[in-house]
């Protein structure tokens, strides 16, 4: 283990890279560090935002991911790296690339929808738009996938609405106990909910930050988005060995 190693492995998500809006690149610094000194780091999806991207194509975003992510890796390859994709970077092409990036580096996992270690479940949390169950979350994904990439003047409507606070007004819609009751409905309904062992739950998407909110037994934890204007940071998790240890 490189460095002096964390009790706790780590949980980011909604990085947004690629975006205008991102303020990803400022927290590498210390992902990068905190990488080197722990067991397991988690990046729970939309990472990038292939929507979004100022690159001049698809397959551009793509391989620059590609790059970020091996560059982490080859922080410390003793860490267990898990991938979960959210709805701003599931493409099939970028899941391709995550299959190669993992033949090539053992310590790297990649997960479709979420990943339970020991007591904690990390997903990247788009079940909180409604109740959805994983047909349903499915093709909602396949239909964001389907959609181009935007350019021009939508980046430039986007940028306004960002510096007019306007995506405050659609976060604060949504109801912390609506989210929070939608993500604990889904984890149970996969098998990985409180009587299964499940202490913490992590998740994105929402870009509100939650430190460790109790819910009707579960503790959850969300990072809130590295966007202009918004919270947020890498989240501590309780989880205090990799899954390799413990399998």
């Amino acid at each position: 283990m490189s460095g002096t190693e964390s009790s706790n492995g780590y949980f980011v998500s909604d990085l947004h890279l690629f975006s205008s809006r991102s303020t990803g690149d400022m927290i590498l610094p210390e992902l990068r560090q905190k990488a080197r000194q722990t067991h397991t780091v988690v990046l729970g999806g939309d990472i990038f935002d292939f929507k979004w991207s100022t690159h001049e194509s698809d397959e551009k975003s793509v391989e620059k991911a590609i790059e970020w992510i091996e560059d982490l890796v080859e922080q410390n390859e003793n860490c267990e790296y898990h991938y979960i994709l959210g709805n701003h970077d599931s493409r099939p092409e970028f899941v391709e690339q995550l299959a190669a990036l993992a033949s090539r580096h053992p310590s790297f996992t990649w997960h479709r929808y979420f990943a339970r270690l020991d007591n904690c479940l990390f997903l990247h949390g788009d079940v909180a738009d409604g109740p959805l169950d994983h047909a349903r979350l499915d093709s909602r994904r396949q239909k964001f996938e389907r959609k181009k990439k935007k350019t021009g003047l939508w980046h430039v409507a986007y940028d306004m609405a960002i510096h007019a606070r306007l995506h405050r007004l659609v976060v604060l819609s949504i109801r912390e106990m609506v989210v929070l009751r939608r993500v604990k409905e889904y984890v149970e309904s996969i098998g990985h909910g409180l009587s299964e062992g499940v202490t913490d739950v992590y998740f994105g998407h929402t870009h509100v930050e939650l430190d460790g909110i109790q819910y009707q037994g579960l503790c959850f934890h969300n990072g809130g988005a590295a966007i202009r204007g918004m919270k947020f940071r890498i989240v501590e998790t309780t989880l205090r060995a990799p899954a390799s240890f413990r399998a």
